[in-house]
């Protein structure tokens, strides 16, 4: 889990991770500097519960994906969700990903294996906006089944479980052009010929308020005037999204955009 000022939501976010059916896990934080309580409420879980919660010390990241990234190199495990500290997990949300993961580790052995799961999106209140973020989003998981195609990031950090493969090829090589953490190690993933299989239940609470880093975005708004409107930022969107493929081992721009194009991704 990556914090920064996160203390309106935290405690929730691991009383639903404490939570959880299967409980063979251990929690590891890294707080980028919080200026509120965030720090606080950790050290607090952690006294409570040394055996699952553990607070790293080391230096200020500079943002979420620093944070993240920096965790998964330092932290050695088979297998690593991300957290992000907003939201809420359904109870069976490790334990159903758990077990799809190992089917599909049954089926692909010795190969780096992403899972993921839909989410229901809610406001800052928990309050239902959408049942799936993929519909709300016009995310298309089916679309995209390797890495020529993958001109689109269809997983969500926050709902993924990945084996120790899909990791260790995503600390191998440089993400100085990634622009999330969850876009690069679906990205390595895929260029190392992985696994990334789709739950289509939405097994957490995916929160949308003032202070996402990203947040859920209606796809609706992606009309043809949209995009007119917003050419240039959608053009400057999609060449920080081919570099990063670039730099994970992607073919031509010729390339990307023909299966954005074939895809009939924005």
């Amino acid at each position: 889990m990556a914090t920064y000022n996160g203390e309106r939501y935290l405690g929730e976010q691991i009383d639903s991770i404490l939570n959880q059916t299967y409980q063979q896990w251990c929690l590891y934080i890294h707080d980028d500097g919080s200026k509120d309580a965030t720090k606080t409420i950790i050290k607090e879980y952690e006294s409570r519960y040394p055996s699952k919660i553990k607070l790293l010390d080391y230096p200020i990241q500079g943002g979420a994906l620093q944070n993240f990234m920096s965790l998964l190199e330092k932290v050695e495990a088979d297998y690593y969700m991300f957290s992000d500290q907003d939201d809420v997990w359904h109870p069976t949300k490790i334990e159903k990903s758990y077990q799809a993961m190992k089917e599909q580790e049954a089926k692909h052995p010795e190969k780096p294996i992403i899972v993921h799961t839909d989410v229901r999106v809610v406001d800052g209140n928990l309050r239902l906006l959408h049942p799936s973020y993929r519909e709300y989003g016009h995310i298309y998981p089916e679309k995209v089944t390797c890495f020529k195609e993958c001109v689109i990031n269809v997983t969500l950090g926050c709902a993924m479980l990945f084996n120790r493969k899909s990791r260790e090829v995503s600390i191998s090589r440089s993400w100085k052009h990634a622009l999330m953490h969850d876009g690069w190690v679906t990205t390595r993933t895929y260029a190392e010929n992985g696994i990334v299989y789709a739950i289509n239940d939405s097994l957490m609470d995916y929160r949308n308020h003032d202070n996402n880093t990203i947040g859920a975005i209606d796809g609706t708004r992606f009309t043809f005037f949209y995009r007119l409107r917003h050419f240039k930022e959608m053009i400057q969107l999609n060449m920080k999204q081919y570099r990063m493929l670039r730099s994970a081992g992607y073919g031509s721009l010729f390339t990307y955009y023909l299966n954005k194009f074939r895809l009939h991704i924005h």
